[in-house]
């Protein structure tokens, strides 16, 4: 009677060991961003190895995915350089890029914001970014931190006014 007990403590600790030891490691999020919801929050260094939190941006927020091997990153970069202080604060989430193709990009494209590093796409997770369909994303957060809008694709000037009007009613 003790050895199958005895088995069964084993087998048990096995199992919570094992499912402790090789859970995904938490994102600082507890859900995925959706229209209507508060964001989910993050912590994480810019490409100058500064912490930004997101939870520490009282004003608007245009959060936008990108790489520099992203074609159309290219055409959005100048207008979101146009709005980043006016209007919304950009934050740009490097997605699978490296740190120096990131950093000569933003340099290249006069980027006046930060790129966040992601390095384990756990921002990208909590945003529903994931390489197919791909990137460019971008979310506009209004200054109470909650997700007003999404846009999948590359912004124009239309997109980028409309997203600016979600943050301003």
């Amino acid at each position: 009677m003790r050895r199958p007990l005895v088995f069964v403590v084993v087998a048990v600790v096995v199992v919570v060991g094992g499912f402790l030891a090789f859970r995904p490691a938490s994102s600082g999020t507890s859900h995925v961003a959706a229209v209507g919801a508060a964001a989910p929050g993050f912590t994480t260094f810019d490409l100058d190895g500064k912490r930004v939190r997101l939870g520490d941006v009282h004003e608007p927020v245009l959060l936008n995915f990108w790489a520099s091997w992203c074609i159309p990153c290219r055409t959005e970069f100048p207008m979101l350089a146009k709005v980043n202080g006016h209007g919304a604060r950009v934050l740009g989430v490097v997605f699978r890029d490296s740190t120096g193709d990131a950093r000569a990009f933003m340099r290249d494209q006069h980027a006046t914001w930060p790129g966040l590093l992601d390095p384990q796409s756990r921002i990208a997770a909590a945003y529903d970014v994931h390489p197919k369909p791909g990137i460019p994303v971008t979310y506009a957060i209004d200054a109470a931190g909650i997700v007003r809008a999404k846009h999948l694709g590359p912004l124009t000037e239309d997109d980028l006014s409309s997203l600016l009007a979600k943050l301003h009613p």
